[in-house]
């Protein structure tokens, strides 16, 4: 059963409201100020057409009895076996939401909406889809912020918000469901015996579909709104470093690396355009035009220094252009002056530039409504970046699209802003293609939305503070991986270590702030070394965090858990292609695996363990000063990676406790699975296993 009414209650709701919609440094706040809520609902005629079922009726308020009463209508019609298409309007009554309601269980646990870093199960919580700026700490505790009185709006986010949510869920019982609308929504699974969702419009359409297993359905799933391809093959040998500092910086480091016998695929140069310092640290000139003064004798560098070495240069970029002050005049191109002068930016209602602030500075957002301007803006990423020798990049962003901006194609902020982002990700994808680079160039984005699998190339979890915290650190990270795996989001990865840390000289000295501890880039390289991609990033302050080429421990460490990612490089390629043909993520949530294994519906009572592909069991050293582990193992006898010793219980799943000291978190294979054995014998040919 896919979907069923609630007995002797409504399943069909409706409200007329007053939308308020608050925008401050990319994150969002809805407030609904309910003027009539229609709830009460009358079934007035049920028919089939073919393969259509419409049902019809009135819907009344209490509280509002001498008001237009609305009317609805609620389709649904199969298109294909196991699928329903489902569409709800409702007329009159000004109703501009509209709600659907339906039964769910105690034991049930819903998965998916994205990437959600607080959780994976989302029964019991209230779930708002809008691609916002995650927040920092996301209800962490942060002393300093509150010292400071930093907590601007919205600038700490909460537990639902996410770069990159999705309004689609797979449950343990056998069905899924996504809608195919843009506007906001909500999910409220708040209820044990019930689920509803309401949408910023009088319509809601979308999907309901059953499978026998979550695999099945993230596949059905994926057949509808599109997967990702598969990355090029060069990545899959060595880690990605992500480093800043000019040329000679560079060189020096890179070089190093290579010393103690890191392989390296690729060096991800976020700078390349230049730096400057403002309110959170150092960033970027957001104008897309390399700085050759900074990045001195780059074609050199590029082609010489580190293409002799089969390594790869990639990049930053995203969707905004800033005015460049009155000291860069003519020392570099002015692409912002540029977009304006020829309308591709988005508007106010004026028909002013939307100037949007930032970090200490303003900026303004490319509309990709317009054709012109996504044909400008390709142009740019296929000149300044792939004409240079960039073969991936961050596309950065994508979350800001204005709700009372004025866009081209005249639709409205409601209905667009989610939907940017797809846009965002589909003219960087267009882009390679017309430069004749599928397959061997690629980006990763940030921010998400439903058909963001069908455009991006690779996705990354964006920006989690540089700690242990559960909803904002590491472990938050590796719930936005599982989560997002149910929502298509096949090929995603973290920043290895973090990003934001907060800290200065005072700070330290008074105990506060924080910045990344040596221990933490250790455990992160752990466990990003058995993810889709494993990539480095020094941070938003470089100076106070522990990095890969910090001293003898860092520089070891990474040069081995590139070479574990690297060695694993055929059994990542086949995964890969599962993710293209059938839409399943790299790291799974063993429930993928395990659906009848009821210990696997809470990650968290279990300390979190995540799988990749269906071979590899890993479960992270998410704690500081840890030195072992309980780790569960599901039914089946399970290969210690470190020490050859075969744990586990074949009709049962197993708790056990395993050592894990800094270099060997609990890893295990399956009994027998030619990866892992694969992956043991190159590791000891890499003296990585003794």
């Amino acid at each position: 059963m896919i979907w069923a009414s609630i007995p002797s209650e409504n399943f069909v709701g409706g409200a007329a409201l007053n939308l308020e919609i608050t925008q401050a440094r990319g994150s969002v706040k809805l407030d609904e100020q309910l003027k009539i809520a229609y709830c009460q609902q009358s079934v007035e005629n049920i028919e089939t057409q073919g393969e259509l079922l419409i049902i019809s009726g009135q819907l009344q308020s209490s509280a509002a009895a001498t008001q237009e009463t609305p009317r609805y209508q609620l389709c649904f019609q199969a298109i294909k076996p196991h699928c329903l298409a489902f569409d709800l309007q409702i007329v009159g009554g000004q109703v501009g939401q509209a709600q659907l309601r339906f039964t769910s269980s105690q034991n049930e646990h819903f998965y998916g909406f994205g990437e959600q870093f607080s959780y994976i199960d989302s029964k019991g919580v209230e779930i708002l889809v809008v691609n916002q700026e995650g927040g920092i700490g996301r209800t962490d505790p942060l002393p300093i912020f509150d010292r400071l009185g930093l907590r601007w709006t919205g600038a700490t986010g909460d537990k639902v918000t996410s770069y990159a949510p999705c309004p689609q869920f797979v449950t343990n019982m056998g069905r899924s469901m996504f809608l195919s609308q843009t506007e906001p929504c909500v999910f409220d699974l708040r209820d044990a015996n019930t689920a509803s969702i309401r949408i910023e419009n009088s319509q809601m359409q979308g999907y309901l579909m059953a499978g026998a297993t979550p695999l099945e359905l993230i596949e059905r799933y994926t057949e509808l709104v599109g997967r990702f391809p598969t990355l090029p093959d060069w990545v899959h040998n060595g880690a990605i470093a992500g480093l800043e500092g000019g040329t000679e910086v560079i060189k020096e480091r890179v070089t190093k690396l290579l010393d103690y016998g890191a392989p390296i695929s690729g060096v991800w140069l976020q700078d390349w355009v230049g730096e400057r310092k403002t309110e959170i640290g150092t960033q970027l000139w957001w104008d897309w035009n390399i700085d050759r003064d900074y990045y001195t004798n780059w074609d050199e560098f590029v082609n010489d220094f580190l293409g002799s070495k089969g390594i790869k240069v990639g990049t930053y970029i995203n969707s905004f252009l800033v005015p460049l002050p009155e000291s860069e005049l003519g020392k570099r191109r002015d692409l912002y002056q540029e977009a304006k002068e020829n309308g591709y930016l988005v508007k106010q209602a004026n028909g002013e530039v939307f100037l949007i602030e930032m970090t200490g500075f303003y900026a303004g957002l490319v509309d990709f409504t317009n054709p012109e301007a996504c044909s400008w803006f390709k142009d740019l990423i296929k000149n300044n970046m792939i004409g240079i020798g960039s073969q991936f990049w961050m596309a950065d962003f994508g979350e800001y699209a204005q709700f009372n901006g004025q866009f081209y194609s005249g639709e409205s902020g409601l209905r667009y802003h989610n939907d940017y982002v797809v846009n965002w990700a589909q003219t960087n994808r267009e882009a390679i293609v017309e430069a004749g680079q599928a397959g061997e160039t690629w980006f990763f984005t940030r921010s998400g939305a439903l058909r963001t699998p069908n455009f991006t190339t690779a996705m990354w979890l964006g920006d989690q503070n540089v700690n242990w915290d559960e909803n904002d650190g590491i472990t938050s990270a590796l719930k936005g991986m599982l989560s997002s795996g149910f929502s298509g989001y096949s090929i995603n990865h973290s920043d290895t270590g973090g990003y934001t840390s907060f800290q200065n000289p005072l700070f330290k000295t008074i105990g506060e702030g924080f910045a990344r501890s040596k221990e933490l880039l250790l455990r992160w390289l752990e466990m990003n070394a058995f993810t889709a991609i494993l990539r480095t990033h020094e941070g938003n302050q470089p100076s106070v965090n522990a990095q890969i080429y910090t001293d003898d421990d860092t520089c070891q460490a990474f040069a081995r858990w590139a070479k574990v990612y690297a060695a694993l490089g055929n059994y990542r390629r086949t995964l890969m292609q599962e993710a293209a043909t059938k839409g399943y993520p790299i790291v799974r949530h063993p429930l993928l695996h395990y659906p009848n294994d009821s210990k696997l519906y809470n990650l968290s009572a279990l300390g979190y363990e995540f799988m990749l592909g269906q071979e590899f069991l890993i479960s992270p050293i998410l704690k500081p000063k840890a030195i072992e582990k309980n780790v569960y193992l599901p039914a089946g006898e399970w290969v210690h990676l470190w020490s050859g010793q075969i744990l586990g219980n074949s009709e049962q799943g197993i708790t056990i406790t395993i050592p894990a000291p800094l270099g060997q978190p609990p890893v295990f294979f399956l009994q027998g699975s030619e990866a892992g054995a694969d992956l043991v014998q190159r590791l000891k040919a890499d003296r990585v296993i003794i």
